[in-house]
């Protein structure tokens, strides 16, 4: 799945987005879904959070492929990620959603989240291994939900996943964070997912984003006393490099 999700993103994804025109009828568009068949009956135990990375941007692309992106609706992205439009694949015999994906097992069902795993969920089970482990806020800066304000695509392996998850959230504090005055404007990943960050937003974002301008800029800010945290507008609009 690995090796086929990786000719995808090599053939299809640009500077500019994902040329959906042309991976709709590509040759390695056709071996992804023919691979992405033999998903139910995987060992749902033996996979790491690299393969769950890689699964659910590859979910986006299929999905996108099939069904078209979203509307720019709240209701219409609750539907999408949620699987009531058929964004859902079949893994290790249970049906999962891209919210199944990102909020269940990737930031391991956290409490008071109506996205997570009730207590009583079979696939709880299943997936034990990979609610066991330690969440890695990090992961949001891995993830593509095809919105032109996401992370890019790319490819994550399990023996080098600290490194490339430190290398993606450096990437993206760089190029979407920025320092004014002691205004901090920052992703409004960060006002979302804001308590996975813990309770000093301005700092993480200096620590994930330390080596790069913006992440320096906000450390020299800390050290100088208060900071204003602000959210630049987010661009749900599809990363479709197709109609660039």
């Amino acid at each position: 799945l690995q090796r086929s999700a990786l000719e995808l993103i090599d053939a299809h994804v640009t500077l500019d987005g994902i040329d959906y025109a042309s991976l709709k009828t590509s040759r390695q568009f056709q071996n992804f879904v023919d691979i992405a068949r033999r998903l139910p009956d995987i060992d749902g135990a033996s996979v790491g959070d690299a393969f769950w990375i890689n699964l659910y941007n590859a979910m986006v692309l299929h999905a996108t492929v099939v069904l078209g992106p979203p509307d720019d609706t709240p209701e219409a992205r609750t539907a999408f990620f949620g699987g009531a439009t058929g964004a859902t694949y079949e893994v290790a015999g249970h049906v999962l959603s891209l919210d199944d994906v990102e909020h269940a097992l990737l930031r391991r069902s956290p409490a008071g989240d109506a996205r997570s795993f009730t207590e009583d969920d079979a696939r709880r089970r299943t997936f034990a291994p990979t609610l066991a482990r330690s969440f890695d806020n990090r992961i949001h800066f891995a993830l593509n939900c095809g919105a032109s304000s996401c992370p890019p695509v790319k490819l994550f392996r399990d023996e080098s996943l600290d490194e490339d998850l430190a290398a993606a959230a450096r990437a993206f504090v760089g190029s979407e964070v920025s320092v004014s005055g002691s205004t901090v404007t920052a992703s409004k990943l960060f006002l979302w997912y804001g308590s996975d960050f813990g309770e000093d937003v301005p700092r993480a974002i200096a620590a994930l984003g330390a080596g790069t301008p913006s992440g320096d800029a906000v450390a020299s800010l800390l050290e100088g006393g208060d900071v204003d945290l602000a959210f630049a507008d987010y661009d749900w609009s599809p990363n479709d490099a197709s109609s660039v």
